[in-house]
């Protein structure tokens, strides 16, 4: 049978069963057994596919047909112009979790640091909690190592996961971007050349994703508490893309019954992991400088989670970012000194 059939036969059964974009998900099924290219597809239409190619693209539609998401019948998805493995325990990347890479990357950015050009040591922590696929951390780890310029400021990239299978998915991801190795001891923003390096212990790092098990802050407090982990004067920027549905809000889903319960319900108000999420913040001693949570959230929940916000942290400062859609999807958090307990 040829190309052209195929994907005719396949866009029926697609349009049948309701599936949003059914064309472009055949496309995709298609250029992913063939592991070829759309533009493939469409400059050969007359292409003859053997029976076992039929059978398995099938297969795949029978898949999507039942709600499988793409992402898990290919096993991968782009998120920030860079490609992640994903499966059943990991929620698929959404389009608008960029927008919270994009605010990390500004933070980070903000000549306030130094990290460009400054000329004082900078140290920055990054961790991202509940990482799942690990595509936050991953995609910032990856963009920031040739960026910083100051040769002084040193950046660390940390992960938690309640989830040992989502774990590994991270650890996948982050040795397919090369961004697993924890120390490199080059300065930030040039080349490492072991041959020319006197004395690494002098040397600023650029670390690599350390990926935590356990839940929200809970490794994290445990690791600071470790006499070897010094991470006094550093700016300390929290990632939480945390479950924030409510069971009735699943339950009228139906793109995301294949998904992780675990990744998706937050309970009856949708704020049960953040919720926990300040309380911890809260405990955290006063090593850090100019804290910041970026927090995404449910559209519906902002002014329930600014309530949340000030009951725990109440002289924290909190700005809500839009995403492309118009909607409130990110909570910026600035948390002082003084909203921390001693």
């Amino acid at each position: 049978m040829a190309i052209s059939q195929v994907l005719i036969n396949a866009v029926e059964k697609l349009k049948q069963e309701k599936i949003p974009t059914p064309r472009l998900d055949a496309e995709i099924l298609l250029s992913h057994i063939l592991k070829k290219s759309r533009e493939y597809i469409y400059t050969y239409p007359n292409y003859k596919l053997s029976k076992s190619i039929v059978a398995r693209y099938a297969l795949c539609v029978t898949r999507r047909i039942k709600g499988e998401p793409i992402a898990y019948i290919t096993g991968h998805k782009e998120f920030y112009g860079l490609n992640f493995f994903v499966n059943k325990n990991v929620l698929v990347p959404r389009p608008e979790t960029e927008l919270m890479v994009d605010e990390a990357l500004r933070a980070a950015h903000n000549p306030a640091n130094a990290l460009q050009n400054g000329a004082g040591a900078q140290r920055i922590t990054l961790i991202d909690v509940g990482t799942g696929s690990g595509c936050i951390i991953i995609s910032l780890a990856k963009l920031l190592k040739n960026k910083i310029r100051n040769p002084k400021s040193e950046i660390r990239y940390l992960a938690t996961d309640i989830s040992k299978p989502a774990l590994a998915i991270a650890k996948k991801n982050a040795k397919l971007h090369h961004v697993d190795k924890q120390i490199n001891p080059a300065p930030l923003g040039q080349s490492y050349n072991k041959n020319n390096v006197n004395d690494n212990k002098k040397l600023p790092q650029r670390c690599g994703v350390k990926f935590l098990h356990g839940n929200l802050l809970e490794p994290f407090l445990k690791l600071i508490k470790k006499p070897k982990f010094k991470i006094q004067n550093s700016k300390f920027i929290i990632l939480a893309n945390l479950p924030y549905l409510t069971p009735a809000q699943i339950k009228n889903s139906p793109s995301i019954q294949c998904e992780p319960k675990i990744a998706l319900n937050a309970g009856h108000d949708g704020l049960k992991y953040y919720r926990e999420l300040f309380k911890q913040i809260k405990k955290l001693n006063t090593l850090y400088v100019m804290r910041y949570a970026l927090c995404e959230i449910d559209p519906r929940q902002t002014v329930m989670l600014k309530q949340l916000i000030k009951k725990i942290l109440p002289k924290a400062k909190i700005q809500i970012k839009k995403d492309l859609s118009g909607l409130n999807r990110l909570a910026i958090i600035n948390i002082p000194n003084s909203c921390l307990s001693r």
